[in-house]
This record gives structure tokens, C-alpha cells and sequence, in this order.
């Protein structure tokens, strides 16, 4: 179940609380109940019988395990970036952090993890297909919402649409759009070439020249370099589809750091995760009216 991530009484629990197919994101927190999400609804996991399910040290040593194949020191350097990933399973985690100059060396005493699982949704870009692709290259697109809104959902789908017309290329930072296991993608993408745990800026800089991709889709942005990388990028010529956390284009264009890429592209599309991941809120195209 859930990749061997998730085995034995919590499976149990996780199963009792919502299918496999629906599940989105469990969180663990020692000694709390542990939380199951689905795409309309969060959930208190049970047992069968009936007992709220708490976190165990050992049930995060044991998941923390399993994502590594049973060598949490090989991943360690992500981990000090917060998060790691197992064929597209992103797993967040918290603890204590050992700093040095500033930076995260390692967390240990590992106690809160966010487990979020990727589902492939084939009709989530219908409602602005026809919009994003007026020919054969995409327009360049911001997808903004907040957490769990469905945003990677949306690129995945507009990757996959973008690869049957145009040379494109997804930059895959923490291994969520493509979900790839051993560099091959175990999601649809269709035929897009797949770069996956390279930071945007290197990624950016590298495999524009070396693939010459004439649209590039890359997970959340974030920050000033991120967001200047991208705008660089829109004017070099090449289309891109991006995502930012916000709940509106206002929002994000408060953000000094964010703004320029708001002001390069030629769509923004705003999603909500209420009542459920992925429901439409906004689509603004470059001299049309809002809808």
C-alpha cells in the first residue's frame, strides 16, 4: 500500500478513513492522531476498532525508513532542505535542525511528517485547454493557489497536453510533476524530457542550452532568484508554466520577490482547494476579460 510506505495497523487506519485511490496527504504527529486528507475532506485516522490511531516514534522511523530504502543518511542533504522524496511521494519533515553559518547541516529528533502523495488527474486542464494552447506552443502560465490546491496536478496535465506539440521539458526540483523512480517517470508527462533534484537556478541555466526545449513546466517557485530565473527565461523566447503558493494575483503581486514573474506571463490561473483540490477560481489571459 501507498509504495511499502505505509504498511500493517496504520495502513489499516489510513484505509479506514478514505480509499488508497483518494488519499492525498497523511500527517504525523508524535503522539497526535494521525491526519488523512483526500482531495474533498481531512479525516481522523482509526483503527479497526474504532480507536483514534497515534503516532508512534516508531511509525515515523519506520516510514522515514522505507522512503530511503533503509539509509536515512543517504538522503540527509535533502532532508536538511525539508523534505525527501520516493517516486514522487513528497515527505516533509520537521524536527530539530543542526545550523552552521547560517545554513541546515542535518534534523535529527525527526518528530512531524507531511506525506503527500501525487494523482494523476487527466481532465484537470480541460476547463482552460483551449485557452493555454492557442497553438502550438502554450501561452506562458502562472498557476497560483494555496497549499493542496492542485497546482502540480494542473502542470502535470499541462506538461503532458504541451509535450504532443512542442519540444518540453519539466524541471522537477523535488520530484513531484513527473514522480520519477530511477529518472523515469512513473506518472504520464507524455513525451516530455524530465530533469528531477536539480535547484531551478542550475537546471535553468544548464538545460536551456544543452536541450533547447521550447517550453519548460517547473514545479513551485520561490523567492526572488526563482522568480527573476523564470522571467529571464519567458524573455529568451522559451514558454513556461510555473506555480506559486497565494491565494490570488493581487496577493503574489505584493510580493516584491514574486512580482516579475506575475508581470512575464501571459496566463494566470487561480485555484482553491475548496470544496475541493484543483476547483477554478480565476483565469486571466493577456488581453482578454478576466473569467
Amino acid at each position: 500500500m501507498f509504495g511499502g510506505l505505509v504498511t500493517g495497523i496504520m495502513a489499516d487506519a489510513v484505509r479506514a478513513a478514505a480509499g488508497e485511490e483518494f488519499v492525498t496527504e497523511l500527517r504525523l504527529r508524535v503522539g497526535r492522531p494521525l491526519i488523512v486528507r483526500t482531495a474533498a475532506e481531512r479525516k481522523v485516522a482509526r483503527m479497526p476498532s474504532g480507536f483514534v490511531y497515534t503516532v508512534t516514534e516508531g511509525d515515523i522511523d519506520a516510514l522515514l525508513a522505507a522512503a530511503s530504502d533503509y539509509s536515512v543518511y543517504a538522503v540527509s542533504d535533502s532532508m536538511a532542505r525539508g523534505y525527501l522524496t520516493r517516486r514522487g511521494v513528497r515527505i516533509g519533515v520537521a524536527g530539530e535542525g543542526v545550523t552552521e553559518g547560517g545554513g541546515v547541516l542535518s534534523v535529527r529528533n525527526i518528530r512531524f511528517l507531511t506525506v503527500r502523495f501525487p494523482r494523476q488527474v487527466r481532465d484537470a486542464a480541460e476547463f482552460v485547454r483551449e485557452r493555454i494552447f492557442p497553438g502550438r506552443v502554450p501561452r506562458s502560465t502562472l498557476v497560483i493557489s494555496p497549499p493542496g490546491g492542485g497546482k502540480t496536478t494542473l502542470l502535470r496535465e499541462l506538461a503532458r497536453i504541451s509535450s504532443a506539440r512542442a519540444d518540453t521539458l519539466i524541471i522537477d526540483e523535488r520530484g513531484e510533476i513527473a514522480a520519477a523512480s530511477s529518472g523515469v517517470p512513473t506518472l504520464d508527462v507524455g513525451d516530455a524530457d524530465v530533469l528531477t533534484g536539480v535547484p531551478k537556478r542550475i537546471a535553468y541555466e544548464n538545460t536551456v542550452r544543452a536541450m533547447s526545449p521550447e517550453v519548460i513546466v517547473t514545479d513551485e517557485l520561490f523567492g526572488r532568484e526563482d522568480a527573476e530565473a523564470v522571467a529571464e527565461i519567458v524573455r529568451s523566447g522559451v514558454a513556461v508554466m510555473a506555480s506559486v503558493h497565494g491565494r490570488s494575483e493581487g496577493e503574489v503581486l505584493k510580493s516584491a520577490a514574486l512580482a516579475p514573474v506575475v508581470g512575464c506571463m501571459q496566463a494566470v490561473i487561480t485555484l482553491s482547494p475548496y470544496p475541493r483540490a484543483g476547483t477554478p477560481v480565476s483565469v486571466r489571459i493577456a488581453g482578454e476579460a478576466e473569467a
